[in-house]
């Protein structure tokens, strides 16, 4: 579960099209001149990436296969966005995404707190009665 504030990042920014991006591939270029190739997993709010299946190509050229690779939000410099993706339709699919979890989360709050006041009400009554 995001926090407000990652929610909020995400909201206001365009990491809400890296976040549309998860479960294609892609290749992530590196502050360091490095790049990575493969499915991106996870962005959160902060741009940290999880990848799987990755090739890892280093400024030199060297290249290296890993199963699973995480990079920094600092780190990354430009992230390529597939050409399959419609970039609007996938920023106002995560919009919507991120509006439909709050609206739920809020629902689901106020139930709690529902519940919560009708078992202090039972207890109140219990209370008097004896």
């Amino acid at each position: 579960m995001a926090s407000l504030r990652e929610r909020a990042i995400s909201q206001n920014t365009l990491v809400c099209l890296l976040q549309a991006i998860q479960g294609h591939e892609t290749t992530v270029e590196l502050r360091d001149e490095a790049s990575v190739f493969g499915l991106i997993v996870n962005v959160d709010a902060f741009m940290n990436t999880t990848m799987k299946y990755c090739t890892y190509t280093d400024h030199r050229g060297k290249t290296m296969q890993f199963d699973d690779f995480y990079v920094q939000g600092r780190n990354i410099r430009f992230v390529q966005i597939p050409d399959a993706v419609n970039m609007m339709e996938a920023i106002e699919y995560q919009l919507g995404s991120i509006e439909r979890r709050r609206t739920q989360h809020s629902q689901e709050r106020k139930k709690m707190m529902a519940l919560r006041e009708e078992r202090r009400r039972k207890r109140e009554a219990k209370s008097k009665k004896t």
